[in-house]
C-alpha cells in the first residue's frame, strides 16, 4: 500500500484532516486495520507523515462518526465490525434516498433538471476519453441534487452525509467501465421519471439503482 500512498504535506490544515480520515477509513475497511486495533496518533502522524494536530481531529471525527471508539484515556480503537462501514451506509441510503427521490420529484426545478440533463450528456459513454469521470460526476450530482430538492432538511442532510462516505468508496475501489456504464442507464431513468414529476416511477428507479449496485459489490466490505 505504501507505494499508493498520497502526499499529505498539504498547506491546508484542514485538507490533511480529510486526507487522514478517509486514509484511516479505507484502512479499516480494506481490513488493514480490523476491529480492537489501537490507534495511538504519534504513531500515525509519524507513519503519515503529518504532525499530530490532524491526526487527532480525524480520529475525533472517525469516532463521531461511529468508526472509532474513543477509551477513557482518550486512546481511540477501532470498533468491532466497522470493517461494514460502507455496506452499513449503502443500507441506509436504501432506506432514505427512494423516498426523497420521489419527494424531488415535485419539487426540483427546472433548472436543476436542465443541468443534470447537461452533465448526462457530457458523460455518456464512449463519448470522450474522461467519460468515466465525467459519469461520476454526474452520479454525485444526481443523488446530492436529490438531496437538496427532497423538502426535508434533515433526510437531504443525512444524504449528503452517506455520500462523503461514497466518494470514499470509489477511492477503495476504482469502478470498471461496464458497472460505471450501468450506472449511468440506471441514473437516467431517475433523471426521466424525476423529469416526468412522477414521484413513484422516480421511488422505483433509484430503489432498483441501489439494490443493483449492492448486487454488484466488488468486496464484502465496500459498496
Amino acid at each position: 500500500m505504501a507505494g499508493n500512498r498520497k502526499n499529505l504535506s498539504q498547506p491546508n490544515e484542514a485538507s490533511r484532516v480529510d486526507e487522514v480520515y478517509e486514509r484511516i477509513i479505507l484502512e479499516i475497511v480494506r481490513g488493514e486495520l480490523p476491529g480492537g486495533t489501537k490507534l495511538k496518533s504519534t504513531e500515525l502522524a509519524r507513519r503519515l507523515g503529518l504532525s499530530r494536530t490532524p491526526v487527532v481531529q480525524a480520529l475525533q471525527r472517525l469516532a463521531a462518526d461511529g468508526l472509532v471508539l474513543l477509551e477513557m484515556n482518550k486512546r481511540a480503537v477501532v470498533r468491532p465490525g466497522a470493517e461494514t462501514w460502507l455496506v452499513e451506509i449503502h443500507q441506509l441510503r436504501e432506506l432514505l434516498e427512494p423516498a426523497a427521490t420521489a419527494a424531488a420529484a415535485t419539487n426540483i426545478s427546472q433548472q436543476t433538471l436542465d443541468e443534470l440533463r447537461a452533465l448526462a450528456q457530457s458523460a455518456k459513454p464512449g463519448d470522450s476519453p474522461d467519460w468515466a469521470e465525467k459519469a461520476e460526476k454526474f452520479d454525485f450530482a444526481l443523488h446530492l441534487a436529490i438531496a437538496d430538492c427532497c423538502g426535508n432538511f434533515v433526510l437531504g442532510e443525512s444524504i449528503r452525509k452517506c455520500w462523503t462516505f461514497k466518494r470514499v468508496s470509489y477511492t477503495a475501489v476504482p469502478q470498471e467501465p461496464s458497472t460505471l456504464e450501468k450506472g449511468y442507464t440506471e441514473h437516467l431513468v431517475v433523471l426521466d421519471a424525476l423529469a416526468a414529476r412522477d414521484p413513484e416511477t422516480a421511488r422505483a428507479a433509484m430503489q432498483y439503482h441501489l439494490r443493483s449496485a449492492a448486487h454488484l459489490k466488488p468486496t464484502a466490505t465496500i459498496v
